[in-house]
């Protein structure tokens, strides 16, 4: 049984996960939502709202992490509306990690950690040019 999935906030991701899982829930990966939000954002304030997002989804608990959010809404909104309207539409996916064991959370926040695995996967099998003489030999990549 899947009960999460993490992914980049593609359109139509949720949709498409729920149709096959409709038990699973879905976490939109905090790092990309973070890049390109920056990207949106004038290089000046880059700084402060990166540092300001990150106390929302590094925050001990949910209600840390909204009272984070309330105080980030209230400085940028002005400035960024379009920004502060796009986190306020996808908080309940960007906020899923919470419901799940603290130890997990580093985890269920990004798909970083599993995007190293497959660039580490490729670099292993680019040098052997896809050629592996025995089943064990794949073994041998994987950590």
């Amino acid at each position: 049984e899947v009960l999460v999935f993490v992914s980049d906030g593609l359109p139509g991701m949720e949709e498409a996960i729920l149709r096959v899982y409709p038990n699973a829930e879905w976490q939109q990966c905090l790092l990309h939502k973070m890049r390109n939000t920056l990207a949106k954002v004038r290089r000046e304030d880059r700084g402060a709202v990166a540092w300001e997002l990150k106390r929302i989804y590094l925050a001990d608990s949910q209600k840390e992490a909204e009272s984070a959010w309330r105080r980030f809404r209230a400085r940028w909104e002005r400035k960024y509306p379009e920004v502060v309207r796009a986190w306020e539409e996808e908080l309940g996916s960007l906020f899923v990690f919470f419901r799940y064991p603290k130890a997990l959370w580093t985890y269920l926040r990004s798909t970083n950690l599993l995007e190293r695995f497959i660039r580490e996967l490729r670099r292993g099998t680019k040098v052997r040019d896809h050629q592996f003489p025995k089943p064990e030999a794949i073994k041998k990549l994987l950590p």
